[in-house]
């Protein structure tokens, strides 16, 4: 059955609202069709890999939603007199750096020898500022730090 002209409209300007949640479920529905049909016991294997560093890295998430709220009241700010920052990958980092930063510093060279090294692509980026330094550290290890500053 043919769309009207009001239903093409329509369908656009949901096109247009949602690109990221289509572009998810494109991708979902293209890993779905690869496992289902063509995925080798190497693929699976690797998936299953994959799999169980993205379940880690959602864990880590979500621990560390509930740990930004809690360091983020100002009681906890004032008393440490710091700064926190969570990034939810390096390359967001460097993307907030290069955006709002020093615009005489190369942020890419900077990222490419400081954090790049230090942090997997996926794994989220704690920054810490005290006293005008920064400090980086993946999620986990941020937990320690805030274990002694508590």
């Amino acid at each position: 059955m043919a769309q009207t002209a009001a239903q093409k409209r329509a369908q656009q300007k949901y096109n247009e609202k949602n690109k990221e949640k289509r572009k998810v479920a494109s991708y979902r529905n293209s890993a779905r069709t690869f496992i289902r049909s063509y995925a080798t016991d190497e693929d699976l294997a690797e998936f299953a890999d994959l799999i169980k560093e993205r379940a880690r890295i959602n864990k880590l998430l979500r621990r560390l939603d509930g740990v930004r709220s809690y360091m983020n009241r100002p009681e906890f700010l004032e008393k440490q007199q710091l700064s926190i920052e969570i990034w939810r990958r390096p390359k967001d980092l460097l993307a907030d750096r290069e955006a709002n930063g020093d615009p005489n510093v190369d942020w890419q060279k900077w990222f490419t020898a400081k954090i790049a090294p230090r942090f997997s692509k996926e794994e989220p980026v704690v920054e810490m500022v005290h006293n005008g330094r920064h400090h980086f550290y993946n999620g986990n290890r941020a937990y320690d730090v805030l274990d002694w500053l508590d």
